[in-house]
């Protein structure tokens, strides 16, 4: 009998890749038959019809601080999507539903738990989102990134720690091997700079800016602008052997097996893929994230060693240049928080988690292959 699973995720990619992570694993593991919720603003929308897999939108949204005119919608998305996911959880009767944050997950969960089906949220970010708080209590488990998720969610009955569960090809490919790749130097010290598939406005400016000043001849950068800045940044350095400008990396592996070090933000599935490629990092929480999310997961690293932290502000253009120029005159710190970083992930996160909830639908009855 196949495995029956409902995720609810999305919004972003870092909400969403999650569930996917996790679909991978599971159907390696067995043979599944999956579905997934979502809002037509979200990542999802897009993507998950692309991997083939039946999608269910809802009209819920956020509710926004202050006085906001759609505030008044609120509470009439909110019961539409109540309605919605019973009805369409009635119908497909998951083995297991598991939240992976975002709005979306509110509705699907609560709903999946009044209908008594078996649930668990993978929850992302060191401080939770409000949705993982009020869900938290009432869900069988909850997987938390790091020890400061669990404790901050005191009332979850159940809360283990976890490394994000990422898919990231393993081995990595050798460094040389990597960079020739890429078309680059084998004995460069390589820089990677990314912002996820739409870039980082803030942080394309701010590089621009240091590269402007000229590259030492044993320096080397991979450049990921997003497509909204590509136009922007790309032509100028087309005949720079030294300076690769793309507007997004389909293969991160090879990228972050190229690279010394990153220049990227703080969004957790990044940091966590930094983690399993051993690939320390000059981090830019985004400043405008929900409860500061990014910069919470930043510091927890940047304790631990792994990263330095540079703020989002007026004075970023110096404070990136001065922390790169550092960093390239002082292998060491690299090498030090290359070493931390790679403590802190685990590729095998999503088997273990996986094999959990396996042994747990078996333990309650509710499936068992």
């Amino acid at each position: 009998m196949a495995l029956r699973i409902a995720f609810a995720g999305g919004g972003t990619g870092g909400h969403l890749y999650p569930a996917r992570n996790l679909l991978n694993v599971f159907e390696k593991k067995t043979t599944c038959e999956a579905v997934f919720f979502g809002t037509p603003r979200g990542i999802e929308a897009r993507k998950v019809p692309e991997w083939g897999y039946p999608l269910h939108l809802l009209p819920v949204r956020g509710f926004k601080r202050g006085l906001a005119a759609e505030n008044l919608l609120f509470p009439w998305y909110l019961w539409q999507s109540l309605r919605s996911s019973r009805r369409i959880l009635k119908r497909f009767d998951p083995h297991l539903v598991i939240g992976t944050g975002g709005y979306v997950m509110g509705p699907v969960v609560r709903e999946a738990v009044r209908l008594g089906f078996l649930t668990v949220l993978q929850e992302q970010n060191s401080y939770p989102g409000v949705t993982t708080r009020w869900l938290a209590a009432r869900v069988r488990r909850v997987y938390g990134a790091y020890p400061e998720t669990c404790e901050a969610l005191k009332k979850a009955g159940d809360c283990r720690v976890y490394a994000n569960p990422v898919v990231l090809a393993r081995p990595l490919p050798p460094q040389a091997e990597a960079r020739e790749t890429l078309g680059l130097e084998a004995d460069r010290q390589t820089v990677l700079i990314f912002g996820g598939s739409l870039g980082a406005q803030s942080i394309n400016r701010a590089v621009y800016a240091w590269l402007g000043k000229g590259l030492p001849e044993d320096v080397q950068v991979i450049w990921q602008t997003g497509r909204t800045d590509y136009a922007r940044y790309s032509g100028q350095y087309a005949a720079q052997k030294n300076i690769r400008v793309t507007a997004f990396i389909e293969d991160m592996a090879r990228a972050y097996a190229a690279a010394d070090f990153a220049i990227c933000r703080a969004g957790a599935m990044s940091l966590a893929e930094l983690g399993v490629a051993g690939v320390p990092a000059i981090v830019v929480p985004y400043p405008h994230a929900a409860a500061d999310h990014q910069m919470k997961n930043a510091r927890v690293l940047e304790k631990r060693g792994a990263v330095q932290v540079i703020p989002d502000d007026d004075a970023l253009t110096g404070t990136l240049e001065a922390a790169v120029t550092n960093w390239l005159m002082n292998p060491q710190i690299v090498k030090e928080h290359a070493r931390n970083m790679l403590q802190t992930g685990d590729p095998e996160a999503a088997e273990h988690m996986v094999d959990e909830i396996l042994r747990l639908l078996e333990e309650k009855g509710i499936w068992n292959g």
